[in-house]
């Protein structure tokens, strides 16, 4: 069930690096967060902006310029090191330098924090564990060496180890980094099952904004300008925080189509009519190649996708011009020779 009080609380925070005999380099402040237990949570923003320095400060890994993180209403700053291994727990994108290992004994190293100086685990341990094997889809691989595991299966194993370590706070840096397209898109709707099934705070940096869109409950963002907006994907859309945040004077974000253009790229204008799903990879297709689909623009030209019999055929009418295309790689090279 969903709590009305926050799992993660900060206080004008301040994030960055001390340097010997240097000037404090620093990288985002006046930072208020308040993340809730059930929340899924994606940090974006552009490349060294300081998701990485952000989520290590919350982790206590790295200690912040000033401000205060309180964690299930503990302040990291005079937390010990056994009650911070028990309130978060961290997944980083790094090599984890463990051979000859097998995967239960691995996600068995989360429970740690619990045992005695012998590592024994209890019968509540291996029913934690058990259960998390489970949920994760691991059990088939449980007493498989991990060096022989796929990238997106040992990802699985270190998001299993912090899940067994039963904290109400989860960060993760980067945790889709080096996967296939599939293994991300699965990855983190694990993300979004777990943190409702376990009623957990889940905050993930990701450089994969379609994903991110596609997925998180809120999106914390670091601006150009080093500020945080904190929202719902479509508002941070809508009101252009996203669009200003990533924007760049030859890649432009489509607000209709939701993906990043070539500013400019758009040489022609098509109505697109068919069935939904054609449609939809028809009009996908025509703004690879510069040629946009959208109705509050006057039209160019219009394709209209038929099915005929067990085949489908993409008629275009352009200008006092009609042709017929049988696939949408015929339908590309003859638009091609009107741009």
């Amino acid at each position: 069930m969903a709590s009305n009080i926050p799992v993660l609380v900060t206080s004008n925070l301040a994030v960055g690096y001390k340097e010997k005999h240097k000037e404090t380099n620093l990288l985002i402040e006046d930072i208020e967060l308040a993340i809730y237990p059930g929340d899924f949570v994606c940090l974006v923003g552009s490349n060294g902006c300081g998701k990485s320095t952000l989520l290590r400060t919350l982790a206590g890994i790295q200690k912040p310029l000033s401000g205060k993180i309180i964690v299930d209403h503990k302040d990291l700053s005079v937390c010990s090191r056994d009650e911070l291994s028990k309130t978060i727990s961290i997944v980083l994108t790094e090599n984890y330098g463990i051979v000859n290992a097998s995967v239960q004994s691995i996600v068995s190293l989360g429970r740690s924090p619990y045992n005695n100086w012998l590592g024994t685990l209890t019968n509540e341990d291996i029913k934690i564990i058990d259960n998390v094997l489970d949920v994760t889809g691991l059990i088939p691989y449980k007493d498989k060496n991990i060096q022989v595991l796929s990238d997106g299966i040992l990802q699985k194993v270190m998001i299993a180890r912090a899940l067994v370590q039963d904290t109400p706070l989860i960060l993760l840096d980067e945790p889709t980094a080096f996967l296939d397209a599939p293994s991300k898109l699965e990855i983190i709707h694990m993300f979004r099952s777990l943190a409702r099934q376990f009623n957990k705070s889940i905050i993930l940096s990701s450089h994969d904004l379609d994903l991110v869109l596609q997925s998180a409950d809120t999106i914390i963002l670091i601006t150009k300008n080093k500020q945080i907006e904190i929202g719902a994907p479509e508002d941070l859309v809508l009101n252009g925080h996203f669009e200003e945040a990533f924007n760049k004077e030859d890649v432009k974000f489509s607000l209709q189509q939701g993906i990043f253009k070539l500013s400019g790229s758009d040489k022609l204008n098509f109505q697109v009519k068919g069935n939904k799903t054609e449609t939809y990879w028809t009009e996908r297709a025509l703004a690879r190649i510069g040629i946009s689909a959208h109705p509050e623009n006057k039209f160019d030209g219009t394709i209209s996708i038929t099915q005929k019999k067990d085949k489908v055929e993409w008629e275009i009418a352009y200008e006092t011009n009609k042709e017929i295309c049988h696939s949408v790689g015929e339908l590309l090279s003859l638009l091609k020779t009107l741009l």
